[in-house]
């Protein structure tokens, strides 16, 4: 049977890496009979197999054992290789032992030496997390039933400050470190814990010794020439090569910032791939539900079986697809796996002339297998097995108030499938096993809400047409992934939440009045969950289990006897709430319990799981299930766990989830944004271009939502509204960035604003870009321009991407002011037209440098508008770039461009020849230099202050 290498040697040889099968058996799952072992080239991460005789160079070198391989992380010209080194135990399914993942090492593939820094560290990590593994020994074969290396429990990543500079291979540097303490590295005395040897893996300051090369992230004790150790040993997350690529991979965009955030970003994928959130089998399909799983046929390996929609690190794992190597492809699972055994005591019948029901009322669970003998023995019992797999989507993944909400695919963020299995504990094929799907995911619709409020407002975006097209194809691919669907919301019927529900149901209207589904209506139930269970009376939800008892027993569940399905079920609950985690939690558990209850029934057993106090299993199970999805879209545990373990609330509860409410707004301020990027950067879906973004902005923009698309309806509606004169003939539009206030080249921060074009006028228009409204515009008439001015446009120094003065550019109109152009502004009251007085354009901040090419105009008359390009690469696509490496099209030709649109469309309406004198000239409106001059040592500080906190 096709499966993957359950146990291989990872060993830095010198020309690479090589990764060994544990004993040197071969794989043989693939298309071709794969060699057990292959080769990750140093210099260019090719990946080759290797002879089966080879490699013969193991012994008296370091090596790690794996169990499995997460894949290559790829960043700027870093490659770093990622293995499990600890696993545990958590379930075992059709004799299938399931792990989660407890530890990894992160191996940097740059040479021998760093490797084996790596490995060293790794091995010693393994050795204090098992008191009993000598890392100088080989361990021996570890049973697939136990578990292996300690468990360890970790939260939400932290921040560092570190600012680690990018350098190029041959480029005469001794570290990086000399960077991060020397002049380049901004920040003081605050943060000189932050960058401590313990914190950063840097040596200190007096300690740097260039004559001797050392990985700057090393915290392995280096010996000296007389054998005694040098420097003091710490623990590290990994080892970042002192030495990169080629000369041509600094010149790729993003590089630069994508190195300087390097150290964090392997941080935190060491901590997310720690977290106890990441399973795997070896032989199983964890990504498929119970009744999905097939016979695999021939020599298909287990990654072109799963599910891509739970196939969490594919896109880690791609170099090894693409190379051939499928025994090295181990899927991961995000979600959650839980398993428990009980057993059910049932009373003989009784010779009377009750129903089955009453005879069997006595039925009672005694709880898991280890209080069977509790049971007295004269009572009949039988054993079950329930297993819980939540399965979490990787498409608009993230974490919460960043991911919100529906995309352009229809993808809703934190959607999970979770699937309730039961079973009799040796899973034989002749007893029924059971299994019960429900979902959970956002509302499917475009809606955002501010992290940093403590009770944010959600506020709806886009147009009805926009949200109609993502709506129905959100319902439409679950549908056809799960058949009918009985969606049910939680959310409140009163202050911020109402305008959202009632968006939903009115699109669930207009969806169902359209057709719905292949002719089947969208079912909706609206349960205000705080106000039915208002008093911390949780248990009011089995009102809503009531309300929808007719839906779940035409719905029903699965049920597998002998390989075939005897009852299949045919629809889904998709419950949300606004984050879906608490609420939903608590109903989907009582969805659960129904499962449980009608499932045993067909079993003959008979009994009402809420009020039988032997079964605190179940519902701490289910509680489990909702804290590992509440960490890891929220990095706390769920609200309101203790009902859920309990079926009780109280005061302590209550307090317990103010502390957790409390840590989620710290991570919704501080840490989540570049959690955000690094989880869509380890799944594919932006590139390095996203830690530009965030240097820049601290922030991170959504992949998941086409930013083309949301320009261009700006412009389309900015036309629809601001060109009155059907006479006007549109001629181009342009989304910019301008400053906040009017008539300056300076004010912080820029706004993205719409610029249109008509053969009459200039229109500059400013957007809501939350309501899809135009706030306000001024229009220019062409006949009132007197001079265009393009050229290097920097407006800030702090980050390299800002300062470079190939990509920061932009243009400024300068007009006379008169009765031609005319300002508007939307009050949306009956008077929009304002006409203020002119504005003189003053001298402050030296911001009228400008004067000279005004020529002559008076400046008690003259105003400007000024634009800056918005990058031509967004953070979630690859630069278009030429055969050298150079982006084809640059931000200084499209500026340069708009300006000799507009400056044809003036000749054209004067009817003179393209012989005139031009009006567009190129010089810099703010250059580099100028740029230095303005900016203070307190912008220096507030960034800092500002990178120490979110970076």
């Amino acid at each position: 049977m096709p499966g993957v290498l359950r146990k291989l040697v990872v060993v830095a040889a010198v020309d690479g890496l090589i990764l060994h099968a544990n004993g040197g058996s071969r794989f043989t799952g693939g298309s071709n009979n794969e060699a057990s072992s292959i080769r990750i080239d140093y210099k260019t991460n090719k990946i080759t197999a290797l002879p089966a005789s080879a490699p013969e160079a193991f012994e008296g070198r370091d090596v790690l054992e794996a169990y499995g391989l997460v894949g290559l992380l790829s960043v700027a010209s870093y490659s770093f290789l990622v293995s499990v080194t600890q696993r545990q135990q958590v379930a075992q399914i059709q004799g299938h032992p399931v792990y989660a993942v407890t530890n990894v090492a992160i191996i940097p593939t740059s040479s021998q030496e760093d490797a084996t820094r790596a490995i060293t560290q790794a091995r010693k990590e393994v050795s204090q997390g098992d008191p009993n593994l000598d890392p100088e020994s080989d361990e021996e074969d570890v049973p697939d039933n136990i578990t292996d290396g300690a468990p360890t429990e970790i939260g939400s990543a932290p921040t560092s400050p570190s600012r680690e500079t990018f350098h190029a291979r041959g480029i005469s540097v001794s570290s990086i470190a000399e960077d991060v303490i020397g002049k380049r590295l901004r920040f003081g005395r605050f943060a000189a814990n932050w960058l401590s040897r313990k914190n950063l893996g840097l040596p200190r300051p007096g300690a740097l010794e260039p004559e001797v090369p050392e990985s700057p992230f090393d915290d392995t004790p280096r010996m000296s020439t007389d054998g005694s150790e040098a420097g003091d040993a710490a623990t590290t997350v990994a080892v970042v090569p002192q030495e990169f690529g080629s000369q041509s991979d600094i010149n790729q965009p993003g590089s630069d910032q994508a190195a300087e955030l390097l150290p964090k970003l392997l941080r935190y994928t060491k901590l997310l791939l720690a977290s106890h959130n990441f399973f795997f089998a070896y032989d199983y399909d964890l990504t498929r539900s119970y009744n999905a799983q097939g016979p695999w046929s021939g020599h298909l390996p287990l990654h072109k079986t799963v599910d891509p929609l739970y196939f969490w690190n594919k896109h880690l794992m791609s170099a090894f697809i693409d190379s051939d190597a499928h025994g090295f492809v181990l899927p991961l699972l995000q979600g959650f796996v839980g398993q428990r055994e009980f057993t059910v005591a049932v009373p003989e019948k009784k010779e009377s002339d009750g129903s089955p029901k009453e005879e069997l009322a006595e039925a009672r669970i005694v709880g898991e297998s280890q209080d069977a003998e509790a049971i007295e023995t004269e009572s009949p019992k039988q054993n079950f097995l329930l297993t819980l797999i939540s399965r979490r989507s990787v498409k608009r993944p993230g974490v919460r108030y960043l991911r919100r909400g529906v995309d352009d695919e229809g993808n809703t963020a934190n959607t999970v499938e979770t699937e309730q299995i039961l079973s009799v504990p040796d899973w034989d094929p002749s007893h029924n096993a059971y299994s019960y799907l429900q979902v959970r995911g956002s509302i499917p619709l475009y809606f955002s809400q501010s992290p940093y409020a403590f009770k944010p407002i959600p506020v709806l975006h886009h147009s009805a047409e926009t949200n109609q097209l993502a709506f129905e194809r959100h319902f439409r691919e679950l549908s056809r992934r799960y058949g009918k669907i009985q969606a049910v919301s939680l959310i409140d019927k009163h202050a911020g939440e109402l305008k959202v529900g009632e968006q939903y149901e009115r699109y669930a209207d207009v969806f169902n009045k359209a057709g719905g589904i292949d002719g089947q209506p969208l079912r909706l139930e609206w349960f205000d969950f705080h106000n039915e269970c208002r008093g911390m009376k949780f248990e009011n939800v089995s009102r809503l289990v009531d309300r929808l008892k007719e839906t779940l027993d035409q719905f029903g569940y699965t049920t597998v006897k002998d390989g075939t399905s005897s009852h299949k079920q045919v629809g889904i609950v998709r419950t949300n709430c606004m984050d879906c985690l608490d609420r939903t939690g608590v109903a989907q558990c009582a969805f659960g319990q129904w499962a449980l209850e009608r499932q045993l029934q067909n079993e003959g057993i008979y009994i009402d799981l809420s009020k039988d106090s032997s079964t605190q299993w179940f519902n701490t199970l289910w509680a489990d299930n909702g804290d590992a999805i509440s960490k890891q879209y929220s990095s706390t545990a769920a609200l309101k766990g203790d009902y859920t373990r309990t079926r009780k609330r109280d005061y302590r509860g209550a307090l317990n989830d103010l502390g957790l409410t409390l840590s989620r707004y710290y991570n919704n301020i501080v840490n989540d944004y570049f959690s955000q990027a690094c989880i869509d950067y380890l799944l594919g879906n932006v590139s390095t271009h996203v830690f530009d973004e965030f240097a820049m902005k601290l922030q991170t923009s959504d992949p998941g939502i086409s930013v083309q698309k949301i320009r261009q309806n700006a412009i389309d509606t900015s036309c629809k509204i601001v060109i009155s004169s059907p006479d006007e003939e549109f001629l181009g539009g342009w989304t910019m960035l301008t400053p906040r206030q009017p008539n300056t080249l300076r004010t912080l921060p820029f706004e993205e604003s719409v610029l249109l074009l008509t053969d009459a006028a200039v229109y500059s228009c400013r957007f809501d870009w939350e309501t899809d409204k135009v706030l306000s515009f001024e229009r220019i008439d062409h006949r009132s321009i007197s001079r265009i001015h393009y050229g290097t446009y920097i407006t800030s120094i702090l980050t390299d991407t800002q300062a470079n003065e190939r990509s920061n550019v932009g243009l400024v109109i300068a007009y006379r002011d008169g009765d031609e152009n005319a300002l508007r502004v939307n009050t949306r009251s009956l008077q929009t037209s304002v006409r203020p007085a002119a504005l003189e354009a003053t001298s402050n901040n030296g911001e009228w440098d400008l004067v000279s090419w005004l020529r002559g105009t008076k400046r008690a008359t003259t105003r400007f508008v000024a634009f800056k390009s918005m990058p031509l690469s967004t953070p979630g696509a690859s630069p278009r770039l030429g055969p050298t490496g150079i982006a084809t099209v640059r931000e200084l030709d499209q500026v340069r461009s708009i300006c000799q649109d507009i400056e044809r469309a003036m000749l054209a309406g004067a009817g003179q020849n393209v012989d005139s004198v031009s009006v567009v000239e190129q010089s810099d409106i703010i250059s580099l230099a100028d740029a230095k001059k303005r900016t203070g040592i307190l912008e220096y500080l507030v960034y800092d202050i500002k990178k120490m906190v979110w970076a």
